[in-house]
């Protein structure tokens, strides 16, 4: 639509450039910081419980349930925005509860820290079936480690890294670095699902 909103602007009186070079209007009115503030938790809020949805691969469709743990007075702005939280994050809006302390079941759920002082634990059994997931993530990891050690082995051989360009030797590294990374997350991931099933 910036053609229409171009047409629009240029409609305006004393407009004598395109909107899109125009700069920002300034104003003098005051900021109101705590309100800023304010929103800028809720939405952290919002994208970390996305994040682990989004990590976790839930359906999009899944409503899950969540305990929003904070301070008193961050907990009476957070609960009033009950209905917007549960409707852009998903969450079973009957299940959504706030608390100043950690839940029961906090060591079988996906802890989120969303700013200072205000935290969410999302409940494992709501997102995947964690056996399946340990399924699926041990799988993960095998193809990751064999796809690690080619790259290696690659770096490892004399004769790639003497006659190899040294873009080419250098984007092997980072290749590989990433991986190890990756490696490590998902470790770290499939240990956490295994202790939720042992416990």
């Amino acid at each position: 639509m910036p053609f229409v909103t171009e047409e629009l602007w240029q409609a305006f009186p004393y407009r004598k450039q395109a909107l899109m070079v125009t700069p920002w209007p300034t104003t003098d009115l005051p900021k109101d910081l705590r309100s800023i503030k304010r929103f800028q938790n809720l939405q952290s809020l919002i994208r970390g419980i996305r994040n682990v949805r989004a990590e976790y691969s839930v359906e999009p469709a899944k409503r899950i349930s969540a305990s929003v743990v904070a301070t008193a007075d961050v907990l009476e702005y957070v609960s009033r925005e009950k209905q917007v939280l549960a409707l852009l994050s998903k969450l079973d809006v009957q299940n959504v509860h706030f608390t100043e302390s950690a839940p029961g079941d906090a060591n079988q759920s996906v802890h989120i820290v969303a700013d200072e002082g205000l935290e969410a634990y999302l409940p494992l059994a709501d997102m995947v079936d964690v056996s399946e997931e340990v399924k699926r993530l041990s799988k993960r990891l095998s193809k990751m480690q064999s796809e690690y050690d080619a790259l290696v082995a690659r770096l490892n051989s004399p004769s790639f890294v003497e006659k190899a360009p040294e873009d080419i030797v250098r984007g092997v590294r980072e290749k590989a670095s990433e991986a190890d990374e990756k490696i490590s997350l998902t470790k770290n991931r499939l240990t956490f699902l295994q202790s939720t099933i042992t416990t």
